[in-house]
């Protein structure tokens, strides 16, 4: 089959560039592996309960939500649920389709003037990652945007603690950002793509509801699709986890897949 193929070709295509000196290193490698997930919760009609979420778990009362602007039913789901709860709640919809340095500078500036306990994010995944970015941008400054840019771009340094509470309601089925502590964007200056990578990053609650995803353009649901496939297929070009090296000194420092 073609993914039979693919993977064959991906095993050769790493034993090949590896070489004998890199396999005599493999004591270099990191052999532990560590998953990390975030809580969610599925069901037609869930993004009605996050109200209760947002003022029961998280104790807060006023959020900032993110969202794509067309996907109105979604975000007035969203907003009834919070004023069932009196949550006061503003909302932020400059959000760029496939982010990059300046719209997610653009949205921690945004944020970083708001008074929020919370953020919840509903569209797709440009969206949740847009917030999770902002989120640990007003929450810990940089003093400089590339601080926690993944190398080799940035310098990938950890947050330095916990951001605030990021509630993701995705509306497409392709990204997955709504169980990862990961954001990518476009880098301009390099014309690259990259990202912020850590578990602080992740959502503390995830919620699929597909009344989201059930007034979706046909389009957009066979692109989410196909998204599904090509996130499915680059797996079997992925470097396996135990042939990454050097381990890191501390666990802290391990991505968290």
């Amino acid at each position: 089959s073609m993914i039979r193929s693919l993977s064959r070709g991906a095993s050769r295509a790493w034993s090949s560039n590896i070489g004998p000196s890199r396999r005599a290193l493999s004591t270099d490698f990191d052999k532990i592996c560590e998953l990390a997930a975030s809580n969610l919760r599925f069901g037609p009609g869930s993004t009605k309960e996050v109200g209760k979420d947002v003022a029961l778990q998280f104790k807060a009362t006023r959020a900032v939500i993110f969202a794509d602007e067309n996907v109105p039913a979604s975000i007035a789901t969203v907003q009834q649920s919070l004023a069932n709860e009196h949550v006061d709640h503003a909302v932020f919809t400059d959000i760029r389709y496939e982010p990059n340095d300046e719209s997610f500078r653009r949205a921690a500036d945004y944020l970083s003037a708001q008074d929020y306990d919370v953020v919840i994010a509903v569209g797709g995944g440009s969206v949740i990652d847009t917030a999770k970015a902002a989120n640990l941008l007003a929450c810990h400054p940089p003093s400089d945007f590339y601080d926690y840019v993944n190398p080799p771009v940035g310098k990938g340094l950890p947050p330095p603690g916990p951001i605030k509470p990021l509630i993701a309601i995705p509306t497409t089925a392709g990204t997955g950002s709504e169980t990862t502590g990961v954001a990518i964007f476009d880098d301009t200056p390099k014309q690259c793509k990259t990202g912020i990578a850590h578990r602080h990053l992740k959502p503390s609650l995830g919620i699929v509801d597909s009344e989201n995803t059930a007034n979706l353009p046909a389009s957009v649901a066979i692109y989410s699709g196909l998204d599904v496939l090509c996130h499915a297929l680059e797996s079997y070009t992925a470097v396996p986890f135990d042939q990454r090296g050097p381990k890191p000194p501390s666990p802290l420092l391990r991505p968290a897949y």
